[in-house]
C-alpha cells in the first residue's frame, strides 16, 4: 500500500516510517519539517504540508491507499489553549474529510490515553489522582477529561466515531502513552530511582510504550480487515513500577475493584482489545532493555 504519515518526521512518526518500509509499504511523509533528508529510499516520499489547511491537506492524500495521522500539538502548555484546540481538531477533521473525498478507507488517527483525561491535570494543576471505576482500565472506561490536550484527543475519537457510521471505513484511534524509545528505555533501567506512586505517574496509571510497538499497532490496523471506528489502548505490557501492580494500586487506588486479573508487573490500562481485533502484542519491557 501506499501510506501517507503525517507528522512523519515526528518521534512516533519516524518509528512508523520505517515499520511500514520494511513490511513492503511505501510512503509519503507529510510534515512541516522533512527528518529524513538523508534518506534515499525510492519507497519514501516527502510532502511539505500544513494540515490545518484543506486544500494542503487534499493534496498530500492524492494517491494514497491508507493514512496515518500523528501530526499534532502533543501535550498542552506549550502554545495557548485555544491554538491547541483548533490545531488538533481542524488537522483531525481535515484528514478525515480528505480520505472520504478521495475514497480512502483505512485510517489511523493518534489518540492518547488522555483521552481518558486522567494524567494531565496532576501536573497542570497538582490535583490528585482520580480514582477509575476499575482495573484495568479498557476503552468503555467513561473519560473525566478537562485539559485541552485531552478533550482534542477525545474528541478526535468522537470524530472517528461520526466519520464512520457515514461509509464503509475503517478509523483506528490509537491511545498511546509516553512512547518511549530505546535510550529512554536503557537509562530507565539504568537509574537507580525508578518513578514514584505519586502525581502525574499515578494518574497515568504507571503506563508507557515504546515507540517500535507503537509502530507495528499502526501497521497492523491498516494491513487488517474490519468495519467501523475502534479506540485501542497502545501500551507496554507492564508498568514503569518496580514493586509489583497491586502493591501500588492498593496503597493509591484501595477502593477500586479489579474486574479481570493482571500480571505480577502488569498493565492496568486493558490491551486485549488490541490484541483480538489488530493481532498486536507488545513485543518490549523496559526491563530487558540491557539485551537490546
Amino acid at each position: 500500500m501506499k501510506v501517507l504519515v503525517t507528522g512523519g518526521s515526528g518521534r512516533a512518526g519516524k518509528y512508523v516510517i520505517r515499520e511500514l518500509l520494511d513490511n513492503g509499504h511505501s510512503v509519503v511523509n507529510a510534515d512541516v519539517v522533512n527528518g529524513y533528508l538523508e534518506d534515499r529510499n525510492p519507497e519514501l516520499s516527502y510532502k511539505k504540508i500544513d494540515f490545518t489547511d484543506y486544500g494542503e491537506t487534499v493534496f498530500a492524500t492524492s494517491g494514497c491507499d491508507a493514512i496515518i495521522h500523528l501530526a499534532a500539538i502533543p501535550s498542552p502548555g506549550v502554545i495557548p489553549n485555544q491554538e491547541i484546540f483548533r490545531v488538533n481538531m481542524i488537522s483531525t477533521f481535515n484528514v478525515l474529510e480528505a480520505a472520504e473525498e478521495k475514497g480512502i478507507e483505512k485510517i489511523v488517527l493518534a489518540s492518547s490515553v488522555n483521552a481518558l483525561g486522567a494524567g494531565w491535570p496532576a501536573t497542570l494543576w497538582g490535583e490528585p489522582p482520580i480514582p477509575p471505576e476499575y482495573f484495568p482500565v479498557d476503552e468503555k472506561h467513561p473519560t473525566r477529561n478537562k485539559d485541552v490536550y485531552s478533550m482534542t484527543k477525545w474528541l478526535g475519537e468522537e470524530m472517528g466515531e461520526s466519520f464512520a457510521r457515514k461509509r464503509k471505513v475503517q478509523i483506528s484511534n490509537m491511545r498511546f502513552h509516553g512512547l518511549w524509545d530505546e535510550e529512554m528505555a536503557k537509562n530507565y533501567l539504568k537509574a537507580e530511582k525508578k518513578m514514584d506512586l505519586t502525581g502525574h505517574n499515578a494518574a497515568g496509571f504507571f503506563a508507557w510504550t515504546d515507540r517500535r510497538d507503537a509502530a507495528s499497532a499502526c501497521r497492523l490496523s491498516i494491513e487488517g480487515d474490519w468495519t467501523g471506528h475502534e479506540a485501542f489502548f497502545i501500551n507496554g505490557k507492564d508498568t514503569v513500577l518496580e514493586i509489583p501492580t497491586k502493591d501500588a494500586t492498593n496503597e493509591l487506588f484501595p477502593d477500586v475493584p479489579y474486574v479481570k486479573e493482571v500480571e505480577e508487573y502488569g498493565t492496568l490500562l486493558d490491551i486485549d482489545k488490541a490484541k483480538e481485533i489488530l493481532g498486536w502484542e507488545p513485543k518490549y519491557s523496559w526491563r530487558d532493555a540491557s539485551d537490546w
